[in-house]
Formats: C-alpha cells, sequence, structure tokens
C-alpha cells in the first residue's frame, strides 16, 4: 500500500485531505468565485476573463481522495494565480491575489500533507517563468514592434469657417480629389476651436506618388492652410 508513516498511526494516499486544510482550499475556491462575480459585474466584456480563471481555480476541488494530489494543485494554481494577477492586472485579474494567498496557506497548512520540496520550488519557478514569457514583451516591447503597433501617419489641415455642420458634400468631394494622391481616409473636426482636415495615408507609400504630392494637393483645396504632417508622437512645423 502506497503510505508514509504519522505521528497518529499510518496515513494512505486513498484518505481524504485533512479537514483544515480543506477549508484553506475551499476558501481559497470561494475567493475566486467572488473575485469572479465581482469582475463580471464590473465589466460584462472581461466575464469570460474572470470566469475562466474562477473555473482553473476550482481544481482543487476535485483532490479531496488525494492529499498530496490537493497540497501540490493548491500551490500550482495559487502560484500561477499571483502571475496571473500581476500580468492581467489592468483587466482586473488582481481580484485573484486573496484566492492565490489562501490556495498557497492550504498547500503548506498540514505540516503531514505537505507539497514536497522539489515540487515546492518547481511550482513559483514555473510561475515566474509564466510571468517572464508573457509579462515581459508587455511591459517592455522592442523598439521595433512599438513602431510597427503604431498608427499611420496623416495630414492636419486648417479649414476657413467656424463649425463642420453641413459639409458632408465637401467632404465627399475631398475624399474625391485626395484618394487617386493616396489619403486613406478623409475627415473633417474641430479640434481646439479651430476647423481642421483630417488626411490620412499609408505608412509606405507606393512607388507612383508620394507624401509631399498628396501634402501638395491637400494644400490647393479651397480654404486650406498650415498643412503639418502628424505621427502619433507629434506634428511638424
Amino acid at each position: 500500500m502506497n503510505a508514509f508513516k504519522t505521528e497518529g498511526g499510518v496515513m494512505g494516499e486513498s484518505q481524504k485531505v485533512a479537514g483544515r486544510q480543506w477549508a484553506w482550499g475551499v476558501a481559497g475556491v470561494a475567493a475566486a468565485g467572488a473575485a469572479a462575480v465581482l469582475g463580471i459585474a464590473m465589466s460584462q466584456l472581461l466575464g469570460g476573463f474572470f470566469f475562466t480563471t474562477a473555473i482553473v481555480t476550482a481544481a482543487p476541488l476535485l483532490m479531496r481522495g488525494g492529499p498530496k494530489a490537493f497540497a501540490r494543485t493548491c500551490l500550482l494554481i495559487g502560484s500561477g494565480l499571483i502571475a496571473w494577477s500581476v500580468i492581467g492586472a489592468l483587466i482586473g485579474m488582481f481580484f485573484f491575489l486573496p484566492a492565490a494567498v489562501l490556495l498557497l496557506i492550504a498547500a503548506f497548512v498540514d505540516p503531514q500533507n505537505r507539497p514536497g520540496t522539489r515540487f515546492s520550488v518547481a511550482a513559483p519557478l514555473m510561475a515566474a517563468a509564466s510571468f517572464a514569457l508573457i509579462a515581459l514583451p508587455l511591459f517592455f516591447p522592442s523598439a521595433h514592434d512599438s513602431e510597427a503597433n503604431e498608427p499611420p501617419p496623416h495630414f492636419s489641415a486648417k479649414l476657413d469657417g467656424e463649425n463642420d455642420r453641413d459639409r458632408s458634400q465637401e467632404v465627399d468631394g475631398y475624399k474625391e480629389r485626395l484618394r487617386p494622391f493616396g489619403a486613406t481616409q478623409v475627415e473633417v473636426g474641430e479640434y481646439a476651436g479651430e476647423l481642421k482636415l483630417h488626411v490620412g495615408m499609408p505608412k509606405h507609400f507606393p512607388e507612383e506618388g508620394g507624401r509631399e504630392a498628396l501634402k501638395a494637393e491637400i494644400s490647393r483645396i479651397p480654404g486650406v492652410s498650415a498643412v503639418r504632417f502628424c505621427t502619433f508622437h507629434t506634428c511638424d512645423d
């Protein structure tokens, strides 16, 4: 029989988890459920993340008949929840931190049934590795990735007039005029009290035509002045 000795005799792997350890584990799962309810109430759009996390956190409840498996599952899920709480902090995953702490306590609260030295070291290392693989590229993106994710540049020009009402026909005319020169989007709006013409463009123009040709054509539109080339960060003078 697969068993190990304790002060009270022999405990087999087939025996149930001790009551105190089970209570801590159930408390951790309950805390995860409460976190999911709170998260879904705050943002139904992110409900899937909260629901899935809570379901995964309930895994230790399936280990009532295996004390060692229960302790190791609590340690693994608790360590993973800490990493996930940090990675997903911006979408509210930090709500699961109390559940993570309770599950870690459940893993070690019973001196006679702990995960073991090797597993106790391996589980946090796995969580740390997952955090590094997922979080570091998010927090410290490379210059190439940052540039690739930026929106395309555009031209911004002043328009004569006091407001942008009843200009739909004029905007349609601007679109027909500027699209052959590479414009991808043409809008008119009021920005900082001034009427502006916004002209989007591709990040890279084809060989025929170019940015300067588009800028020159924008400048020829009646009522347009101060055409500026803008990127995500700034506009030129």
